[in-house]
C-alpha cells in the first residue's frame, strides 16, 4: 500500500467518523468509492438507484450498529432531495402555461396556413413516391412512440411521483413534434433502411425545393416571429436564456433540406397524437 492510500483511506474515516471504522473497513470503502467515481457515457445510476447500491455494499461491510446509522443518513439525504424537487417544481408551472400557448398556435395558427395550400401539403406530384412517403411517416411515428417511452421512463426514473409539472412538461413538448415533425433529431435515429428511403426522397425533393423554398420561408417567419414573442413573455429574464428552436451549423441547402423534409412529415391527423 503507498502512503499516498493511506492517505486516502484515513481521509474515509474521517469523513464517515461517526461510524468508528475500522482501518480494513475504511479501505473497502475507499475502493468502492474509487470504482463508483468510474464515469460511462452509457450508463449511470438515478439518486435512488445508487443510494440502494450505497446501502448494499455497506451492509456488507458494516457492523450492524453502524448500518443502522448509515442507513438514517442515506434516509435523511433522500429526503432532502425529494423536497428540493417538489421545491424546484413550482418553477415548471410558468413552462406548462408557455408549452400550451405553442401548441395552441401551432393548431390554431401556424398549421392550417400549409394544410389549406395544396401545393406544401401533400406534395400531390410525389404520388409515384407516395408508398415511400407512406414508409417515412410510419417510422417517424414509431420514433415520436419510442421517444415518449424515453421520456416516461427517464422521468420516473430520476424524479418519481415528485415532480409533476416538469413531467408535464416533458408530455406537451413532445406533443408538439406530433404537430411540426422534427427532421434533425427523427434522422439521428434511423436505421439504414430508413437513411436510404429518406436519401431517395431528398434528392426528389431537392427539385421541388428549387420553386417553393422561398415559399416555405415565407410562411416560416411567422413562426420565427411567435417564437421570438413567447420568448419574451415567458423567458426573457431567465438566467441562462431559452429558445424553441435547436441552434446547429448547417448550410443554407440543408437548412432547406430540412424544411422540406419536415414539410413532407407533416400529417393532418397529427399522427394520431
Amino acid at each position: 500500500m503507498t502512503p499516498e492510500d493511506q492517505w486516502h483511506i484515513n481521509s474515509v474515516k474521517d469523513n464517515y467518523h461517526t461510524l468508528n471504522l475500522s482501518f480494513e473497513q475504511a479501505e473497502q470503502i475507499y475502493k468502492f468509492e474509487e470504482d463508483n467515481r468510474n464515469y460511462s457515457e452509457k450508463y449511470h445510476f438515478s439518486t435512488w438507484e445508487e443510494s440502494d447500491y450505497e446501502l448494499s455494499t455497506f451492509r456488507k461491510i458494516l457492523h450492524p450498529e453502524q448500518f443502522t446509522i448509515f442507513e438514517q443518513s442515506v434516509k435523511e439525504t433522500i429526503e432532502n432531495y425529494q423536497q428540493s424537487l417538489i421545491e424546484q417544481d413550482e418553477k415548471n408551472l410558468k413552462e406548462i402555461e408557455c408549452n400550451k400557448e405553442i401548441i395552441k398556435y401551432y393548431e390554431e395558427q401556424f398549421l392550417p396556413e400549409f394544410f389549406k395550400d395544396p401545393v406544401l401539403y401533400g406534395f400531390q406530384w410525389f404520388w409515384t413516391d407516395r408508398t415511400k412517403i407512406d414508409f417515412l411517416k410510419a417510422e417517424y411515428k414509431n420514433f415520436l412512440t419510442d421517444l415518449k417511452k424515453r421520456i416516461l421512463t427517464d422521468h420516473f426514473r430520476h424524479s418519481r411521483t415528485f415532480a409533476p409539472n416538469e413531467f408535464e412538461v416533458a408530455l406537451l413538448r413532445h406533443n408538439v413534434l406530433y404537430l411540426w415533425p422534427d427532421y434533425y433529431s427523427f434522422e439521428e435515429q434511423m436505421d439504414e433502411p430508413t437513411k436510404a428511403i429518406a436519401a431517395y426522397l431528398k434528392e426528389k425533393l431537392s427539385y421541388f425545393l428549387e420553386k417553393y423554398d422561398e415559399l416555405i420561408t415565407s410562411k416560416l417567419q411567422a413562426l420565427e416571429i411567435f417564437q421570438k414573442e413567447i420568448f419574451d413573455k415567458y423567458h426573457k429574464d431567465d438566467l441562462g436564456g431559452w429558445h424553441t428552436t435547436i441552434e446547429r451549423k448547417t448550410k443554407p441547402e440543408e437548412e432547406g433540406e430540412y424544411r422540406g423534409m419536415c414539410l413532407l412529415l407533416l400529417n393532418r391527423e397529427k399522427y394520431g397524437c
